[in-house]
């Protein structure tokens, strides 16, 4: 019974299978292997249904589903090979479907004329009887094996190695060699089932439908394939699979065979001893791969670990042609690329290159249809061997072509702020003569985030419009850097009176202060602490503003906006980084502060009515942690009455401690709230700082952010 299972188990998947490549697939390529799949899925049905009523006795409905089940196969045989002489085009014409119709009927003529009986059973497998071919003096189910099985899918190999010389693109050379290689290892499977089941074990015939299976799923991959790969990624992954996979399932079911007497004799003493192999042979493939995992020293073992230590050290208190220097050299060592050129926003012209390691000029219109395409996919990287696989790139594929040829290059990385793209990488071609593959795509997707800060920075310390002339010194950065954090809507209406002030240890800082104004009655106040230190820091600062204020002109809903800006502190910025602080808001014709904790340390009240100040910070979380913090967060609000005010401060201010180890702590800031409330709140907040230098002796430790807002009137 156990053969009927897995046949009716492969059935289930394979209509499954049909049923995820048609909704996931839109190529016309990927489309065309549905067919094959629900044909072999039928297969694995009449196997089922053939043994199952050969094991009643009821031989003549088992030997018409045998028939079947071989018509089916010599139908699955040549929609196989009609798909492979057709690749990679894959266009039908007329002369590939009267050829496909000519064989299915002669398909049908050997199985249901000259085939007598067909049988299927444990004991003897698969047992074709036949009538005699009027030559050669064999019997029509061997002309059946060489036209279906041997003759059919020789065919269609010797038509991909025809093809593949005059066929220029890389990826599609690649894709008909793999093409070419899964026929053959379908041949090589009915053969190898053929022999085990003659020769060893009979009833292997019985499970052919899943070599077949794994044929054609081997076939969708290939066809989905759209990134080139090198030698060593082939053998690396050939061998894991092998290893982690092949081999293991191999044995298995061998053993699985071996002992099946005893299962029917005894299936407690079967479990036992299947399962104590089954835990041998996960022992021996863990040993295995670990083995093979010390001593082969392929790239993709390290260079995603190298690479994002090498991003992550970029050092932005260097001038920006040796950061770009720097960069340019961790490519060499890591992608094995040292041809990059980045180009940066230039006005009306687009974008224009301003480093190059060869000196190219490139230049990519303001107004390219490559800029909206990627944008409204989101996909910023794009390989030039993609060009001809990727659907969303068709509307662009002479536009990226153009480009790619113009410049020499392979790889082109878009970086684009709320949709709009400032600036872009190029990557030509590896000098070890390797391709660009899914492994490159992968990495340089997760550390997209580490070439937005590198191109964000440098859009700003290039940006004359900032200061008047660009200095590539740190101080000059510093300046900038301070210019766009101090770049804000500061609220002017008579009902409120609001001071901050923002100060860094040691010159550049995460601190983040940020005022919105929405309309006449509503602003936003953004208050917190970017995790790190210096510039890097400093820089996350700014790129978080921008983000916040770009979210804000599309997202109307408080909530929905943090988790936004949660989702691109987890996915843009380096990694490690988040946020903690508050985002308020006023609404004054309500009188109300609506909030939202995001890990602020300290958010105090106080309440001219009662003349004490409380907490009401809640509970909060940090940003960029979790993925999606939407059901974490909750708006709170409070009622402003004249004379009520509220501070927000980051940990610079709370944890501050003295020469003995004592905190500047919540009750000092309270204190010193009540004793200077008859100043302005610019007033309060330089008061409080002051009290802070006093308590450290002017030795700050972390970066220090206030804001006090004191309502004046209703």
């Amino acid at each position: 019974m156990v053969y009927i299972l897995l046949n009716v188990f492969l059935f289930s998947i394979l209509v499954w299978f049909s049923s995820f490549a048609d909704m996931h697939s839109e190529a016309t390529r990927t489309k065309q292997l549905i067919s094959p799949i629900l044909i072999l899925a039928v297969v694995a049905l009449m196997n089922a249904i053939s043994i199952l009523f050969n094991f009643w006795g009821n031989n003549q409905i088992a030997s018409i589903a045998g028939k079947i089940y071989m018509l089916l196969i010599a139908y699955f045989s040549i929609l196989v090979t009609s798909y492979v002489c057709r690749f990679p085009s894959c266009k039908s014409t007329v002369l590939n479907k009267i050829l496909v119709v000519a064989l299915l009927v002669l398909g049908f003529y050997i199985t249901f004329t000259k085939v007598d009986f067909v049988s299927t059973s444990i004991s003897h497998g698969l047992v074709v009887q036949a009538q005699e071919f009027p030559l050669f003096g064999i019997h029509w189910d061997a002309i059946y094996e060489m036209v279906f099985l041997a003759g059919l899918p020789a065919i269609s190999v010797i038509s991909i190695f025809l093809r593949i010389e005059v066929t220029k693109n890389k990826l599609y050379r690649q894709q008909m060699v793999l093409v070419a290689a899964v026929v053959v290892l379908g041949w090589a499977t009915f053969f190898g089932f053929g022999y085990i089941g003659g020769s060893l074990i009979p009833s292997f015939d019985l499970l052919l439908p899943f070599g077949f299976a794994f044929e054609i799923y081997l076939l969708y991959k290939i066809v989905l394939q759209s990134v080139l790969f090198d030698i060593k990624t082939l053998l690396a992954a050939a061998i894991d699979f092998a290893v982690n996979y092949l081999v293991l399932g191999f044995l298995a079911g061998l053993f699985y065979t071996i002992l099946q007497p005893l299962r029917i004799t005894n299936i407690a003493l079967f479990m036992v001893i299947y399962g104590a192999i089954i835990g041998v042979l996960l022992f021996a493939r863990y040993q295995i791969s670990k083995y093979l995992k010390k001593f082969r020293r392929n790239r993709t073992t390290n260079y995603i670990q190298q690479f994002e230590k090498d991003l992550a050290s970029l050092d932005y208190t260097e001038s920006p042609e040796v950061l770009f220097e720097q960069l340019r050299g961790y490519f060499k060592d890591n992608v094995h690329t040292d041809d990059v050129d980045f180009l940066i926003e230039s006005g009306d012209e687009g974008l224009v290159t301003l480093y190059s390691s060869d000196n190219k000029q490139i230049k990519i219109p303001s107004k390219s249809p490559i800029f909206s395409c990627a944008t409204s996919a989101n996909k910023m990287v794009i390989f030039k061997n993609q060009v001809e696989t990727k659907r969303y790139l068709l509307s662009v594929k002479k536009e990226l072509n153009d480009l790619f040829e113009e410049t020499k290059t392979e790889v082109l990385i878009l970086l684009a702020e709320g949709g709009h793209v400032f600036s872009a990488m190029l990557l030509g071609e590896k000098y070890l003569g390797n391709e660009y593959t899914d492994y490159d795509f992968a990495v340089f997707n997760r550390f997209y985030s580490y070439f937005f800060v590198f191109g964000y920075y440098l859009k700003n310390i290039t940006n004359e419009s900032v200061v008047g002339t660009v200095n590539r010194e740190i101080q000059m950065s510093g300046q900038i850097i301070q210019s766009i954090q101090e770049n804000m809507d500061f609220i002017k209406n008579p009902k409120v009176d609001v001071g901050y002030l923002s100060i860094a240890a040691h010159n550049l800082g995460g601190e983040y202060v940020d005022f919105i104004k929405l309309n006449d009655t509503k602003h936003m106040i953004v208050l917190g602490d970017i995790s790190g230190k210096g510039i890097n820091a400093s820089m996350s600062s700014v790129i978080l503003k921008s983000i916040v204020r770009t979210f804000l002109a599309e997202t109307k809903d408080f909530k929905q906006l943090v988790q936004k800006v949660n989702v691109f502190i987890r996915d843009n910025l380096p990694k490690g980084t988040f946020f903690a602080g508050v985002f308020g808001l006023i609404d004054f014709t309500e009188n109300t502060l609506y909030y939202l904790n995001c890990g602020v340390p300290a958010l105090l009240m106080y309440n001219q009515s009662y003349n004490n100040v409380i907490e009401i910070q809640g509970e909060g979380r940090v940003l960029g942690f979790v993925k999606n913090i939407e059901k974490l967060l909750k708006v709170k609000k409070v009622k402003f009455n004249p004379g009520d005010i509220v501070l927000a401060c980051t940990d610079g201010l709370l944890n501050a401690k003295n020469i003995r180890g004592e905190m500047f702590g919540k009750d000092r800031i309270s204190q010193s709230i009540v004793e200077n409330l008859g100043f302005p709140g610019e007033k309060m907040s330089q008061f409080l700082y002051d009290q802070l230098l006093d308590f450290t002796s002017k030795e700050l430790e972390d970066d220090v952010s206030v804001v006090i807002m004191k309502y004046l009137t209703k």
